[in-house]
């Protein structure tokens, strides 16, 4: 014989039910707004990232794009061109030697030559190279006599032969090599005449996400690495409309 439950037994159970119900409702509106509120934050924790840390910059604002067109080490390539390349670079950096072994010189005659291009470096020099730094500044250094793109070709040839030693001589002789005033190198080497525009080119590139080299900028979109040739034609020819 089935027992009869009572009616308050049944009203019980109607309001467990209802009681479930609302609960579901009430977190699921909470998530809601949580991701309302907190953007990305949520998202990130069903992704399994932690929040708050920086979101990854692959383009940049216009504000950043214009403060990293300012002052570069060299500039080369005709002003105004519809495509410009900012790179950041690290003389002691193998993959930086890599880019310039397989793929720069592919730039300058594609891009840079045929007057689609302008081509920027700026200084990247990573803490655990110990003459990244004044390699940067001997660079500088060579330009101001119009021989920074011969200085740097320079220095990323003889890379494995200054790369542990104490550099200085080096980079003077270098510049005795080609042809510089020497009197004038040394004492611009020597004073650290560019060692606050390295510096700052540090912090520069910290503002816009630029950690590993070589770092390039193509219009403001972010492409790292010692990257084949044909990813730098792709992006080129994007920015370009071709």
């Amino acid at each position: 014989m089935t027992e009869k439950k009572s009616p308050k037994s049944v009203l019980q159970m109607v309001m467990m039910g209802l009681l479930v119900v609302a609960a579901f409702a009430i977190g699921s509106m909470w998530t809601e707004l949580r991701m309302l509120k907190g953007g990305k934050g949520v998202q990130q924790e069903a992704a399994g990232e932690v929040p708050g840390e920086p979101e990854e910059i692959t383009e940049l604002t216009e504000d950043q794009w214009q403060e990293l067109l300012v002052d570069p080490a060299y500039a080369s390539g005709e002003e105004g061109v519809g495509v410009t390349i900012v790179e950041l670079t690290d003389y002691q950096c193998p993959f930086c030697k890599r880019h310039v072994d397989e793929v720069g010189g592919q730039i300058e005659d594609e891009y840079i030559s045929t007057g689609k291009v302008r081509y920027m470096f700026r200084d990247l020099p990573l803490s655990f190279h110990q003459n990244a730094h004044l390699a940067a500044q001997a660079a500088r250094c060579a330009g101001d006599q119009g021989q920074y793109w011969g200085y740097h070709d320079k220095l990323f040839e003889t890379q494995a032969l200054w790369g542990e030693v104490k550099a200085e001589s080096l980079f003077k002789g270098y510049a005795g090599e080609l042809g510089l005033n020497q009197g004038e190198f040394d004492g611009c080497l020597d004073e650290g005449k560019y060692k606050q525009a390295v510096d700052d080119d540090l912090v520069l590139a910290a503002k816009v996400g630029a950690s590993g080299t070589p770092t390039f900028f193509i219009n403001g979109k972010k492409l790292v690495g010692a990257q084949p040739w044909a990813a730098f034609q792709t992006m080129i020819d994007e920015a370009l409309g071709e």
